[in-house]
């Protein structure tokens, strides 16, 4: 099973974008334990691509969705996105309003499952990992 991390910095973390043939590679964020853990489980590097690019709003997402996404084929997509779309707007007025947040985002999910009938798809939620940019414990 393919499984493909898709997102902004979070799923980003500093990934190494030429290669993923080791856990560094895929950054030092969430993708990086879930990787791990897949890897203990049987999975190969093959099998597990991160396309996080940090500052990525959802348009940007829906922008590279055929080469970072649909021309990997995978099995299982994993999204997080959203914390630029209101942060852009706050530093810098380009934001991404959010009836057309939602309408952006329905747009990918459903031209995905047009694209892949059979990928699943599962939409995460920003959250706090403990980390050298966060403050908690």
């Amino acid at each position: 099973m393919k499984i493909l991390f898709y997102g902004d910095s979070i799923t980003d973390a500093g990934r190494d974008r030429e290669t993923e043939l080791r856990l560094d590679d895929y950054g030092s964020g969430y993708v990086k334990y879930v990787v791990e853990s897949l890897l203990a489980n049987g999975y190969t590097f093959e099998d597990l691509v991160n396309r996080g690019i940090s500052g990525n709003r959802v348009v940007d997402l829906y922008a590279r969705i055929k080469v970072d996404c649909w021309n990997h084929n995978p099995d299982l997509i994993s999204i997080l996105i959203g914390v630029n779309d209101v942060w852009h707007e706050i530093e810098g007025k380009n934001g991404v309003e959010l009836d057309r947040f939602e309408k952006v985002y329905r747009m990918l999910i459903e031209d995905t499952k047009a694209k892949l009938p059979n990928v699943k798809i599962l939409i995460m939620e920003p959250f706090i990992l403990k980390g050298a940019a966060t403050a908690c414990d």
